[in-house]
């Protein structure tokens, strides 16, 4: 009987570690970092290779870890495209849902300034098929392609759910 609490606090200890909170203001430093680092093709944050991910890709060590993530890792595709992707997990729907759009807003706020514009996309990956997105603002695929861009959705099927954060090279490198 004595066992109970200690097992309740032990419970709510855990589940309050597993689900972090991001903080702002580091944050924003880490998104300011990644965007220089993405935009010279990660070489400055990428580590040693890890494996691969369940797409066949294959997996980096990040030596840059964005503040709530619980685990972040660069993927590599077949055309050698360079993907920084961070993972947050959250208590719930609502959590994590707010969670996405706190961290879609400092995103905007920190590259607007460099022409980027905030977005929504699909993706059959993510729940509801949506997607946060900053990109630079322009018609033109090939202004799109010298910049890296950003997206932020809840994976579809995750329990509890979980926020992904990814981070593109410019494609025209």
């Amino acid at each position: 009987m004595k066992w109970i609490p200690l097992f309740a606090v032990l419970l709510i200890f855990n589940a309050s570690i597993s689900a972090q909170d991001i903080n702002p203001e580091i944050f924003r430093k880490n998104v300011d970092v990644l965007y220089t680092a993405a935009d010279a093709g990660f070489k400055s944050i990428k580590g040693e290779e890890t494996g691969t991910t369940e797409d066949g890709d294959k997996k980096y060590h990040s030596t840059r870890k964005v503040s709530g993530a619980m685990d972040v890792y660069i993927k590599v595709d077949g055309e050698d495209t360079h993907t920084y992707i961070a993972v947050f997990e959250s208590k719930d729907m609502k959590s994590a849902q707010a969670k996405m759009e706190q961290m879609a807003q400092i995103i905007f706020e920190e590259i607007e300034e460099k022409g980027f514009a905030r977005d929504s996309g699909t993706d059959m990956s993510y729940e509801g098929y949506r997607k946060a997105t900053i990109e630079f603002a322009s018609d033109n695929i090939d202004d799109l392609g010298h910049h890296p861009s950003f997206s932020i959705g809840i994976l579809r099927g995750s329990n509890p759910p979980v926020v992904e954060l990814e981070i593109n090279e410019p494609l025209w490198k």
